[in-house]
């Protein structure tokens, strides 16, 4: 049998042929990695990921996030012990994040995972009553407690509104009930809403199930009627115990004292609250006051005086936030 050279090449260009459609997967996977795939000797976490593509990626930082993952918990209060069980700071993985930063990643460098910190939302800070807020800036916290005094609130709101001052009002669930429309007015100026009791109890003489009410009852009127779940607690008559407070943080609650009194609740001359706000007047004041006529007639004095000294006035969550 006599195979002509055309035959021969022919049989070549077939077998050419074929090699090259076996071939051609890899060579476009191969050019794919090299134009998509992470650079040559890049790690994730100790491991080599050279060559991976996206979709890939999500795969094994998925599977690496899962031994990264801490799981967040609150502080919480040891009834047996008395002391507070510390917080847990949650951790997670960003993997979209983290899947970019391998394709951006330069030749032979080591990634590591990119991870968001999960922070509790009841900590140590939650288990301690707060006389002030921290010193290190000029900043203060006007405070309104309110179980009455209706007649004096948009007033005060006026004035607070013309210096474009935010305090944080700490309101009666039973106040709230009997002028829910004030309450609202309050926070829609845009100020904070604390609580302060259901009703006006001495929280220090309760057992814990009784200050858990107390709590819950100011929460849920002043919830429905302004739409503000307050993160504050002020004690009726700033009677407490470390129990009170315990229950309180646990519920979510810091719970708030005062620096400076402004005993308005005694009605004195306006020129006596003033002089008892500037005296006391330091970096993290809390100053307390309640809805009276000479309150009215004092604030906008208090608050010249605040501004030309330099302080800045916020709400009680912020002087204390975290």
């Amino acid at each position: 049998m006599i195979i002509t050279k055309r035959a021969l090449l022919f049989t070549a260009g077939i077998i050419v042929g074929i090699a090259l459609l076996f071939l051609a997967p890899v060579v476009y996977e191969a050019a794919q990695r090299a134009l998509y795939g992470v650079k040559p000797g890049v790690t994730l976490e100790g491991q080599l990921v050279e060559g991976l593509l996206e979709e890939e990626l999500y795969d094994v930082v998925a599977s690496l996030a899962e031994s990264f993952y801490v799981e967040a918990s609150n502080a919480s209060w040891d009834w047996q012990r008395g002391e507070v069980l510390p917080e847990v700071v949650g951790q997670v993985v960003d993997v979209q994040s983290t899947v970019a930063a391998l394709l951006e990643a330069p030749a032979r460098s080591a990634v590591r995972l990119v991870t968001v910190v999960v922070l509790p939302s009841i900590t140590r800070a939650h288990f301690r009553p707060y006389y002030r807020g921290p010193t290190s800036e000029p900043r203060v916290a006007l405070m309104f407690n309110v179980d009455w005094g209706d007649e004096y609130i948009p007033g005060l709101l006026e004035v607070l509104a013309e210096a474009d001052v935010a305090a944080t009002w700490f309101l009666t669930g039973r106040w709230v009930e009997k002028a829910p429309q004030l309450a609202k007015a309050i926070a829609e100026g845009g100020h904070e809403i604390g609580n302060h009791g259901g009703w006006h109890g001495l929280a220090g003489e309760m057992s814990p199930g009784e200050v858990a009410q107390l709590i819950q009852e100011g929460e849920d009127l002043i919830l429905e009627a302004t739409g503000q779940r307050p993160q504050v607690f002020a004690p009726p008559a700033g009677d407490y115990t470390q129990q009170t407070v315990a229950v309180a943080a646990e519920m979510g609650y810091k719970t708030v004292l005062w620096t400076v009194d402004t005993v308005d609740w005694q009605r004195p001359a306006p020129t006596q609250i003033i002089d008892r706000v500037l005296s006391g007047l330091a970096n993290g004041a809390l100053i307390l006051m309640h809805p009276t006529q000479p309150t009215l007639e004092a604030l906008p004095v208090i608050l010249d005086h605040l501004a030309a000294r330099g302080f800045q006035c916020v709400t009680v969550s912020e002087l204390l936030a975290d």
